[in-house]
């Protein structure tokens, strides 16, 4: 009887194993959508400590949001050493940490719901380098698009020991020959990226919140109410990175833009 409980013990670790080697569990890019999780909890990989050279690159070939028009993205990891197989996760998500409608994969990446992650063909480092590629579309395109990537750092030993992961984002904006003359006359939120001001107008804003990304605004950072539809926002206190400004309307409606603080 023991033997056989043996048996099935280790059945069951090779099979979760062999999961996770073909893709991680959806809802683990770091996203909003994804309540800021990845793999580095929990059962996930965890233990190791980046050494500091590792670099995540997100290319595009295109520079800004068409609608209708398809949008391929190139994700390449250079580990500088010390991960012999590399998997990630991405999600590409507006201000609300909606999905764009159209997500198509490439060789070496599948799709998991609104995500996409490796393959176990696709993880392997060759040269200390490694790299995916994917596409998105959507016929109306919001404002922007943030594309989330958790990347995980493995050291092969066949556990989750000693192992980390890392974080990187790029954001698109919608390309103004798509937006109507009466649309560029509204909200005015600049300079963006910014790094020591906001400045929001509107003629009928309300109220100006700003919340980091990391969770579905969880972390509440700044709240200003506008004056004849004009408000300024100090940033110079607040981390580097990606934000979501709320710009509430008089008659209550809210619109959202990123923010990139530099």
């Amino acid at each position: 009887m023991k033997k056989v409980l043996l048996i099935f013990a280790l059945f069951g670790v090779v099979q979760y194993s062999y999961t996770n080697s073909g893709g991680s569990p959806s809802g683990r890019s770091g996203s909003p959508a994804s309540n800021g999780q990845t793999c580095s909890g929990g059962y996930c990989h965890s233990g190791g400590s980046p050494n500091g050279n590792e670099q995540i690159i997100i290319n595009t070939d295109q520079a800004n949001l068409v609608d209708n028009q398809a949008v391929n993205v190139s994700l390449g990891v250079l580990p500088n050493g010390g991960s012999s197989k590399i998997g990630f996760m991405a999600s590409i998500e507006d201000a609300s940490g909606n999905s764009v409608s159209t997500l198509t994969a490439t060789s070496g990446v599948k799709k998991t719901g609104n995500y996409f992650t490796h393959q176990s063909s696709s993880t392997s480092v060759s040269n200390d380098s490694i790299g995916w590629n994917f596409t998105f579309e959507d016929s109306s395109y919001p404002d922007s698009l943030t594309i989330y990537v958790a990347v995980n750092f493995t050291n092969g030993n066949g556990n989750y020991q000693g192992d980390y992961v890392l974080t990187e984002t790029k954001t698109l904006y919608k390309s103004q020959a798509n937006v109507e003359e009466g649309e560029l006359k509204g909200l005015v939120v600049g300079p963006n990226p910014a790094s020591d001001f906001v400045r929001v107008a509107h003629d009928e804003l309300a109220r100006v919140e700003l919340f980091n990304t990391f969770g579905k605004y969880i972390a509440f950072e700044q709240s200003q109410e506008a004056i004849n539809g004009l408000t300024v926002l100090d940033v110079s206190t607040l981390a580097r990175g990606n934000y979501i400004l709320h710009a509430t309307y008089l008659d209550g409606t809210t619109h959202y833009k990123h923010v990139i603080l530099q």
